[in-house]
């Protein structure tokens, strides 16, 4: 009789213990029935990332966020000058290599921090102006044909190489500007290629050429403005490899 009162106080005491939770937590969103209440998952992605680079189109910037979970996008701009000069079949360029470009990329995940990264140059003002010059008295050949530059009108112009201003991209990389972590720092590299048209060359000529002892100005003179004309499709052609420009770049982010 002992046991079985005990055993009807116990069951009265958890029955008065579980009415009282119950009504501590009638309506709330917390409690027992909470406890067991699958919890949301977050499945948002890094918002922001900055990053700084340098490559083979500039120094530049880039911005970029997260469209998946292993999705970023990200762009930016690039900007670089460099003088120098060259000689070529006795015609001295004088030029400075701009490097301006505006550009939009996708990184796409494949293991670990190894990406496929396509883009878009989405403006291509990457290019060189040059002066060229011929000092009087020295020699000079166009499409194969010796000139000498006249002394007192010596051969002089300009010279450009310009290219599309639209252009994909296609390359792979390493390293993730905007971590799935709670680090903020990311160092990444790119290796790829702008797909653009062959660049295009510009030749403008003025001044006098000699030949057998006569000189004859080259802006009215057939003969001597076709073989001009040929020298400048002959060095086009040398350069229409470029068509394929090489974008390697190594850059510092941060993520937000």
């Amino acid at each position: 009789m002992r046991r079985f009162s005990a055993i009807l106080c116990a069951a009265a005491l958890v029955f008065v213990s579980s009415v009282a939770l119950a009504a501590e937590d009638d309506g709330g969103d917390s409690g027992s029935a909470a406890q067991f209440r699958p919890r949301p998952v977050s499945n948002s992605e890094p918002r922001l990332a900055v990053g700084v680079k340098a490559g083979t189109l500039g120094i530049g910037f880039q911005v970029g966020t997260g469209i998946g979970q292993r999705i970023n996008v990200r762009g930016g701009a690039n900007f670089f000058s460099y003088n120098d000069s060259l000689t070529k079949d006795g015609v001295t360029y004088n030029g400075t290599l701009q490097l301006r470009s505006v550009e939009a990329k996708l990184d796409l995940f494949v293991i670990g921090g190894f990406r496929v990264t396509p883009g878009l140059m989405l403006y291509n003002n990457n290019n060189v102006s040059a002066t060229a010059a011929v000092p009087a008295g020295t020699s000079v050949s166009f499409n194969g044909v010796s000139y000498s530059s006249n002394a007192a009108d010596p051969i002089r112009g300009t010279a450009a190489i310009a290219f599309s201003k639209f252009s994909p991209s296609l390359g792979i990389g390493f390293g993730n500007m905007l971590p799935r972590s709670n680090r903020h720092w990311s160092l990444s590299t790119d290796i790829g290629v702008v797909f653009s048209d062959s660049p295009a060359f510009a030749l403008g000529l003025t001044g006098s050429a000699c030949a057998a002892g006569v000189c004859q100005p080259i802006a009215t003179t057939p003969s001597i403005s076709a073989n001009v004309e040929a020298e400048r499709a002959k060095i086009q052609s040398d350069i229409k490899n470029f068509k394929y420009y090489p974008d390697l770049s190594i850059m510092f982010g941060w993520k937000f």
